[in-house]
Parts: structure tokens; sequence; C-alpha cells
């Protein structure tokens, strides 16, 4: 499978042109959304990892052939970062997710090991609403 990074984006105007479906996924910070995304294309370090919430800090497209794109999205909740970058980071995957004309899925990758979180909660009454 040949899947490249393409790029990180902090804008809409920075995003690839919408020319083939997107997968993206979606979650809480350090559930482990980039770690599934290598897992899937086989590849150990094509999505960034961390211990540490909040690795994921933009909007990372990857191409998968010229068929689709998947798309890490940064995740809500803890992470050692300021409120105002949270807050932007909020702003950043609404807008995504609400304009992005090609999204055909939102993968919401969930800990097990928790109940869902007011955040998760949110996500999904969020998703609902926007379809």
């Amino acid at each position: 499978m040949d899947v490249v990074f393409l790029i990180s984006a902090f804008l809409e105007n920075q995003y690839p042109p919408p020319d083939r479906p997107e997968i993206a996924f979606a979650g809480r910070s350090n559930v482990g959304k980039s770690s599934l995304m290598n897992v899937l294309v086989n590849r150990k370090n094509l999505a960034r990892t961390s211990s540490r919430p909040g690795r994921t800090q933009s909007i990372n497209f990857f191409t998968v052939g010229n068929q689709l794109y998947l798309v890490d999205l940064p995740g809500y909740g803890y992470a050692k970062v300021p409120i105002k970058v949270k807050k932007s980071w909020q702003h950043m995957v609404e807008t995504y997710l609400r304009e992005r004309s090609n999204l055909r899925a939102v993968i919401v990758i969930l800990d097990i090991r928790r109940d869902p979180t007011a955040g998760d909660m949110q996500l999904f009454k969020w998703l609902k609403h926007y379809g």
C-alpha cells in the first residue's frame, strides 16, 4: 500500500484539494489515533506518535495512492498545553469536520479501559448533528 505523508495543516487554505474521499481519525489526546493509522497501513512511523498527550497539533493528511486521504486530527481533553492552544485545536477540528466536502467517514477512537468522557460524548453529539 503506497501511503505517504502529505501535509500538516493549521488553516483551511493549507488543506489538499478535495479531489478524493477522506477518512478522519478522531478521539481524545493520547488515545492512539496515530498509532492505529500506523498499524492499518503497516508503517511503524508514518504518523508521528508520542507517550505525551497533545503530540498531534495540526491536521495531518496522508495520501493512500491516488484513491483517498487519511486524516489524523488533534485530540481533545488532556494535553499539557495552554487553554488558548486547546481552543484553537477545537476550532480547527470543528471547522474541518463541518466544512470538508469530501469527508466520508470519521473513525472515533475510544479507550476501552475507561468510560466515555464528556469530550467523547460531545464529539458523538456533534457528529450526529452535522452528519
